[in-house]
C-alpha cells in the first residue's frame, strides 16, 4: 500500500513559464490523482483567462501565500489575499492578474494531473519546445521581485 515517498524544498525547484505569460509555476508533487505547484506572478504579470475549460478538464484547488491577485472566474471578477482558499470547478473558465506591487504566490493542486511524472520529464518536454525554464536560483529570485 501507498507508493514512492515524496518531499521537495521549494528553494531546490526550478521554474517554468506557463505560456508566452509572466506566469511561473514551480513543480512539487506529482501523483497518479494529482498535481502540485507553487506559482509565482510578479508585478504586472498574468495568467489570461484562456480557454482552459474547452482544453482542459481539471480540478483545481489554490492557497494564496503572498500578495494579491485578481482572479478572472467565469464572467466575475475579484481579488484574493494571503491565507485564501480557492477551488475552481473543472468548466470554469478561469485566469489570475497581479496588479499589485509585490510578487503574488500561492500553491495549487489540480486533478487529474498532466501526463508528466517528475520535474525532470517536464523540463525534458519545454526544452523539446523550446519553452523557458528558469533555474532554481533564478526562481527563488522571482518571489523577491516587487519587494517580497
Amino acid at each position: 500500500m501507498g507508493g514512492a515517498k515524496q518531499v521537495v524544498q521549494l528553494k531546490s525547484v526550478p521554474a517554468f513559464q506557463h505560456a508566452e505569460d509572466d506566469f511561473w509555476f514551480r513543480p512539487l508533487l506529482f501523483g497518479k490523482d494529482l498535481f502540485m505547484y507553487v506559482a509565482h506572478i510578479p508585478p504586472g504579470g498574468d495568467m489570461p483567462p484562456n480557454g482552459h475549460a474547452e482544453k482542459e478538464h481539471f480540478e483545481t484547488c489554490l492557497f494564496m501565500l503572498e500578495g494579491e491577485l485578481e482572479i478572472s472566474y467565469d464572467d466575475e471578477t475579484f481579488t484574493i489575499g494571503p491565507e485564501t482558499a480557492l477551488h475552481r470547478h473543472p468548466t470554469t473558465r478561469f485566469g489570475v492578474k497581479n496588479n499589485g506591487d509585490v510578487t503574488a504566490s500561492y500553491v495549487i493542486a489540480f486533478s487529474p494531473p498532466p501526463e508528466v511524472e517528475s520535474v525532470e520529464a517536464l523540463e525534458k518536454r519545454f526544452a523539446e519546445q523550446n519553452r523557458t525554464i528558469k533555474p532554481p536560483s533564478e526562481a527563488n529570485e522571482l518571489r523577491r521581485r516587487g519587494g517580497t
